[in-house]
């Protein structure tokens, strides 16, 4: 299996008291944070609140982006997985909540060397799939290394050179269900990569495209049928 660690990821937040419509179709978010070192950070996050400082609604959303263009050519691709580290801080309630995500394009990061600005928190196609996206997806609750399958769209990107992917909370952000007052959805990533930490990073199976044109009269389909020749030999090979 070949992998690929990610260049660039970080997260871009929202906070907004106006309208939960406002702040998730916002432009521009409010902070950001690239490349995270530290423990149990927080990188796909839904909340409402609400009571005697009014309301506020926030929203947070991770972006992943991979250099693959060692892959982008000559290679058949497959078994493309997305890797992450969480903790056992994760959270969600009510209780019995899960913290369900969605995959989908981005459009942040640039060549996957530009850092997020608060400008990237609406830099994502979520018409653009690159995982199951039907809730089936969740972020765990745990310390083990864990996985989400991505898709053929996904592995399309690779002969673009650059595979960049933005994680979406599924059931309010994604799906756009409005959150209650006293909801809180979040999935926290352990991406401390330096010591015993993890970047995030791909996996995938890349195996070499053949030779398809024939030469000097083999066909393409026969070519593994010709004798090999030892160096030993070569001047027993039509005179030489």
């Amino acid at each position: 299996m070949a992998t690929v660690n990610a260049s660039k990821w970080g997260m871009v937040s929202n906070a907004a008291t106006v309208s939960w419509s406002a702040t998730r179709s916002a432009g521009t978010g409010n902070a950001t944070y690239n490349n995270p070192t530290d423990n149990d950070y927080q990188s796909i996050y839904v909340s409402h609140t609400s009571g005697g400082k009014g309301t506020e609604w926030v929203i947070r959303r991770w972006f992943i982006a991979f250099n693959v263009s060692s892959y982008a050519t000559g290679y058949t691709i497959t078994n493309l997985k997305l890797y992450y580290k969480p903790t056992a801080s994760g959270s969600a309630t009510p209780s019995g909540a899960v913290s369900k995500v969605a995959i989908v394009k981005s459009t942040a990061q640039g060549n996957a060397n530009s850092d997020l600005t608060t400008a990237d928190f609406d830099s994502f196609d979520d018409s653009v799939g690159y995982a199951a996206n039907d809730g089936t997806d969740v972020w765990l609750d745990g310390t083990t290394l864990s996985y989400f399958d991505l898709n053929s769209t996904a592995i399309s990107a690779f002969t673009g050179s650059y595979l960049k992917v933005c994680i979406l909370e599924y059931v309010n952000d994604y799906s756009n269900g409005t959150p209650i007052s006293g909801t809180l959805i979040s999935g926290y990533g352990n991406y401390n990569w330096e010591g015993s930490g993890y970047k995030p990073y791909l996996s995938f199976t890349a195996t070499p495209i053949g030779y398809s044109k024939d030469i000097i009269g083999v066909s393409s389909s026969n070519i593994n049928k010709v004798t090999a020749v030892s160096s030993a030999n070569i001047d027993k090979v039509i005179g030489v």
